[in-house]
């Protein structure tokens, strides 16, 4: 069963007692993300979330992470678009010393001159990895496409000079703006005793203040114009072909899934059987929506030889024209929704997808969406939805970017194909 509780605080709590299992998850997320940055605070969210790791006022850093190693679980954090998270994964017996742990890294910082030194020439070289992975580069690229000037466009790493500029200061101001209770949510499932949780978190949680909630910014993808490129000296072409998708809980979204799956989320789907098995033109293709509270994007991506370019682009431009007139046939659809509900089965038998899951719905949506319910969901879903989806969406122009060797030399004159047309 679902359990909610709010602290006196703020916090909220959301609990699910999975009395069968020998492990639990606990997860505090917190509502800042790269969405809520201003330009002048690009990354801060994600250099905070590397700090939180770098001491508190109880532990020090050699101490955090003999704890961590101590109860023998997987004690992280990460940060998204929309929140970022502290999560550990343990067993029940240790979940008690986890959430100590977790509340520690959220709510008795240590702010440290030296450490924040350190941490940002660890941030910088992150930054440097992300610039050798022409995949995140040619999404980046995308982002900046689709949402130029919104806070959709911009990192989630910041930039290197962004990051060198901020000061400890910086840090802390953005810290007392978004890491308040009420905004944020601590989840837990497994076998646990849901009033000796609350009983814990009361304790654990009780010096932490704040009731500012934050708000999403309006963000709008934009469609069209000329291909954005990037020359990187790399032996593949990386392309992104983007349409505007969908919000995070539009009635469509599943439908949105569906049509993803169909089309390019696995080794039967459209673009992967066309463009690797019967041309043998890329070894990775893939398409997935991404959903955001406000909005959303539909992307495709392919790695192909600089010479296939074209190519690539022409069937992916073909077949999306072809799905978009002619939408999924009922054995595709059958088999797409088997799929894709056989995977959330397996997916929730995890009490730590089931802790995120939880977790970031009551964060981002101010309400818990049950397993059940989007089972549901996912079953109301018809053929009907999905082709409508189709029509929808894959008749707009979309977004292209291009990252590779002579980039904007191999997209000259052909960057924008018509719909249909190679």
């Amino acid at each position: 069963m679902i359990q909610t509780y709010t602290l006196p605080n703020g916090l909220r709590i959301v609990m699910e007692r999975l009395p069968y299992l020998r492990s639990a998850s606990a997860g505090i997320f917190v509502k800042a993300g790269s969405i809520l940055e201003s330009q002048e605070e690009t990354g801060l969210s994600h250099f905070i979330e590397h700090m939180a790791f770098k001491g508190t006022k109880n532990r020090s850093t050699r101490q955090l992470a003999e704890e961590i190693d101590m109860i023998g679980g997987n004690v992280n954090a990460a940060t998204s678009k929309v929140c970022t998270s502290y999560y550990a994964r343990t067993t029940d017996r240790d979940l008690p010393q986890a959430v100590n742990l977790l509340a520690d890294l959220v709510v008795h910082p240590n702010p440290n001159a030296d450490e924040f030194s350190k941490e940002r020439g660890v941030i910088r070289e992150e930054i440097a990895m992300e610039a050798d992975s022409p995949e995140d580069l040619v999404f980046n690229l995308i982002h900046q496409g689709l949402y130029d000037g919104q806070s959709l466009s911009r990192t989630i790493l910041g930039s290197q000079e962004a990051i060198s500029g901020y000061t400890l200061d910086s840090l802390e101001a953005f810290r007392r703006r978004f890491y308040q209770p009420a905004n944020a949510v601590l989840a837990v499932t497994g076998n646990f005793d849901p009033k000796a949780l609350i009983q814990q978190a009361e304790k654990e949680f009780e010096p932490w203040q704040g009731q500012t909630r934050a708000r999403f910014p309006a963000n709008t993808p934009r469609q069209g114009g000329d291909p954005l490129t990037l020359q990187k000296d790399t032996e593949q072409t990386h392309l992104c072909v983007a349409f505007k998708g969908l919000p995070s809980l539009h009635r469509d979204r599943h439908a949105l899934i569906a049509l993803s799956t169909a089309f390019g989320g696995g080794v039967s789907s459209r673009l992967f059987q066309t463009v690797r098995e019967e041309k043998g033109l890329v070894y990775n293709i893939y398409c997935a929506p991404a959903f955001y509270p406000e909005c959303g994007d539909f992307t495709i991506y392919a790695a192909c030889s600089p010479v296939n370019l074209h190519q690539v682009l022409g069937i992916i431009r073909q077949e999306t024209a072809r799905i978009a007139a002619d939408g999924l046939d009922e054995k595709e659809f059958l088999q797409t929704m088997a799929q894709l509900k056989t995977g959330f089965v397996l997916s929730m038998e995890s009490a730590y997808q089931r802790m995120a899951s939880l977790g970031i719905n009551l964060l981002l949506h101010d309400r818990v969406i049950p397993p059940r319910e989007t089972l549901a969901q996912m079953k109301r879903v018809r053929l009907k939805d999905v082709n409508r989806v189709v029509g929808e969406l894959l008749l707009q122009e979309p977004k292209i970017a291009v990252v590779g060797r002579r980039a904007a030399k191999n997209l000259k004159g052909k960057g924008r194909i018509p719909n249909g047309q190679a």
